[in-house]
């Protein structure tokens, strides 16, 4: 359910209509508000007068600085256990990112916390020297432009026929290239993985390759579908990119 905190114009209306002697129905509907809503701000934060306690009062101002101190209370305590906390800084420094040091199959701190609760701490500045510009994405991932140039053989994704979109046949294939993360915007090998998916069967295959040459690139393609029957291999699909040029 959605609900909006009343402001700081809406508190100095109901200390006017309050003024007024206006009921708390009529203040709730002249701000289309819910008359609990306008109950619970009165009595959260009105107090007696010392002239005579029978009276009560409500200055907004007074009201809005109520409601800003019980949001600043209202979170859950961050705990960090010293050993975690070392734990994930020690590999965040290493540039592990914190999706690989939650899964990692290592012997961490008992109450390890999960992926998101890592990059929290992290935008929270409660991990010490770490803040997203340490991760190995630097915070804001931008792929680097393509130098080596693209090609313009066969067609189109646009034109591939239906058949290809329903997964109803064999024989169409998804070729593309894996290759290893980045650190400053540099590969840190040369090695890359070429892999083909048929789409019907989801058959998922690939070859390591030492680099990503089109010669390398082709030889391999050809290899691994050569193992299987003419009829199986009807379409390959590609990016532009020119490794596939071949």
């Amino acid at each position: 359910m959605n609900y909006n905190h009343l402001t700081i114009e809406e508190r100095a209306c109901i200390s006017k209509f309050k003024g007024m002697n206006l009921s708390i129905r009529e203040m709730a509907k002249l701000l289309d508000r819910s008359p609990s809503t306008i109950s619970r701000e009165l009595k959260r934060n009105s107090y007696k007068t010392e002239n005579n306690y029978s009276i009560t009062s409500y200055v907004p101002t007074d009201a809005h600085c109520k409601y800003k101190n019980r949001r600043l209370n209202s979170h859950r305590k961050i705990n960090i256990d010293c050993k975690v906390k070392k734990y994930i800084e020690d590999k965040l420094n290493k540039n592990w990112s914190p999706k690989q040091i939650v899964n990692y199959k290592d012997i961490k701190p008992i109450n390890f916390p999960s992926t998101c609760t890592i990059y929290r701490w992290i935008h929270l500045g409660l991990l010490n020297n770490i803040t997203m510009k340490k991760l190995r994405r630097k915070g804001k991932f931008k792929r680097p432009a393509e130098k080596r140039g693209k090609f313009n053989i066969g067609k189109t994704i646009k034109k591939r026929s239906k058949e290809v979109y329903n997964r109803n046949i064999f024989g169409h294939w998804e070729a593309d290239t894996v290759e290893s993360g980045r650190i400053d915007h540099q590969r840190k090998s040369k090695y890359c993985f070429v892999t083909l998916a048929e789409r019907k069967s989801r058959l998922y295959i690939c070859k390591l390759l030492p680099d990503r040459k089109e010669e390398n690139v082709t030889k391999a393609i050809i290899e691994l579908l050569s193992k299987f029957p003419q009829e199986l291999v009807k379409t390959i699909t590609c990016d532009r990119g020119k490794e596939f040029a071949g």
